[in-house]
């Protein structure tokens, strides 16, 4: 027993005399064990954290963010369905006074922000021009517009964010980083579900650079993709079509152009294309929408109709000193269309038309035939695309009978009243041919398997 307890002894001395002499270096090789777990298991967790790579392209501010980033980060008064036709999201319920000029929103009960205060009417900070806000109690607030305005529960659909960016929507922004006013990368985090994927948005400046991105691993999705390339033919990548009937693609004319006022023209040009697309355009409108008129002239590939109309109109305009007749024009597009201006060229020359491509960056004033694509608004209204009086009717279409119909679309709040006068609208814009409506554009969702 007592040999035991020397030995005891003799240990105990042992290791409080190696203590003395080494204690610093167990001490520090105890810290840089537990830093070394603590950071093995940081990376193990960030490993097995979700995290969504997204590439987008274009060139954004922090006022022009994406209108899917912005949905992601908040709500707006009212959400829009499929066919146009606005919903309660943020407002529980709206109405209208004053024969148009007036719309009091009611907001829905127990809404919060995302730092967890409890949204009121006066946070609701959404500006228009001609349009004045005030807020009637804690609930409600009222919009006072200078003339009737029926689509104003579509405009208010845009998500409603507060100072710092916080919003009321299942994410909210973690980081942003810029150059100069450019977003470069914007990283968005889960504010409800910590479940959820973390978000990171990288902006490219083309689709080239976008795809060198997600060769080089920048990005694991690249979403609306014109032109995925050498990307199709990838191992281990999934590419999804997307029709997107939000969209067309058209051949918008100067009418302006001494060669291009008379819709006789117009109309041969269209008639001189081969329209094979499977989703084929025929005018301005989603054909989801409410208002959506498809009997409207087609404008089918007819060859004998081109010839008879381009000629005709030739020879008339050649004993006219003030027109010029059509024997070459010039079709401006961007580099994402280039394939399709391609094949209007082709068709094109085949009934004599000289055809000559423009690649451009953006639009010119003096064009003579714009190849581009256009969004199409949530709400029939299409004034400020093709009005006389709107310098964002690009192709300067005059028509006094397209501009009563415009005007009075937007003053009238009946849906069943409002329809008769767009599928009018549309009848008579494609029979004037100011732009030829060609296809509703297919993009590819590009992600790694």
């Amino acid at each position: 027993m007592k040999r035991f307890f020397k030995r005891i002894r003799f240990y105990h001395h042992i290791i409080q005399a190696f203590w003395q002499k080494r204690k610093k270096l167990i001490i520090f090789g105890f810290a840089c064990g537990v830093i070394s777990f603590f950071i093995a298991y940081s990376l193990f967790n960030l490993r097995l954290k979700k995290v969504e790579k997204i590439g987008l392209v274009g060139k954004y501010t922090l006022n022009e963010i994406p209108l899917e980033i912005q949905t992601l980060i908040s709500d707006g008064l009212t959400t829009i369905d499929e066919s146009g036709t606005p919903k309660p999201s943020l407002a529980a319920s709206w109405e209208v006074k004053n024969e148009g000029k007036e719309y009091l929103f009611t907001l829905k009960d127990s809404l919060f922000w995302q730092d967890n205060k409890v949204v009121v009417a006066s946070d609701i900070n959404i500006k228009f021009s001609d349009v004045a806000a005030v807020a009637i109690d804690q609930k409600t607030i009222k919009f006072m517009l200078k003339e009737p305005f029926s689509p104003f529960p579509i405009v208010v659909s845009r998500p409603v964010l507060k100072k710092g960016f916080l919003g009321t929507g299942e994410y909210k922004i973690e980081d942003i980083k810029r150059n100069g006013q450019t977003i470069e990368r914007l990283i968005l985090k889960p504010a409800k579900d910590k479940n959820k994927p973390q978000k990171i948005f990288r902006f490219y400046p083309t689709e080239e650079t976008a795809r060198i991105g997600f060769k080089l691993g920048e990005v694991d999705f690249l979403e609306e993709i014109i032109r995925p390339e050498d990307l199709l033919n990838w191992k281990k990548v999934n590419v999804s079509p997307e029709i997107k009937t939000n969209r067309f693609v058209a051949i918008f004319f100067n009418t302006n152009n001494p060669s291009l006022g008379e819709k006789s023209i117009r109309q041969g040009l269209a008639y001189a294309i081969k329209k094979d697309w499977p989703s084929r355009a025929i005018n301005s409108f989603n054909p989801s929408s409410w208002a959506y008129n498809k009997e409207v002239k087609p404008y089918d590939y007819n060859l004998e109709n081109a010839k008879r109309l381009l000629e005709n109109k030739n020879n008339n305009l050649g004993t006219n000193q003030n027109k010029q007749s059509l024997g070459e024009i010039e079709l401006a597009t961007f580099s994402s269309l280039l394939p399709i201006a391609e094949q209007i060229k082709k068709d094109w020359e085949e009934i004599g038309i000289t055809t000559k491509i423009k690649v451009i960056n953006s639009l010119y004033e003096d064009y003579q035939a714009l190849l581009a694509t256009q969004e199409i608004p949530a709400d029939p209204d299409q004034y400020l695309f093709w009005h006389s009086t709107q310098e964002t009717n690009i192709s300067h279409y005059k028509s006094p009978k397209i501009d009563i119909l415009l005007e009075d679309g937007r003053k009238i709040f009946d849906q069943e009243k409002r329809k008769p006068i767009y599928q009018d609208f549309q009848r008579f814009l494609v029979e004037d041919s100011p732009a030829i409506f060609l296809f509703h554009p297919t993009v590819y969702n590009i992600s790694r398997k």
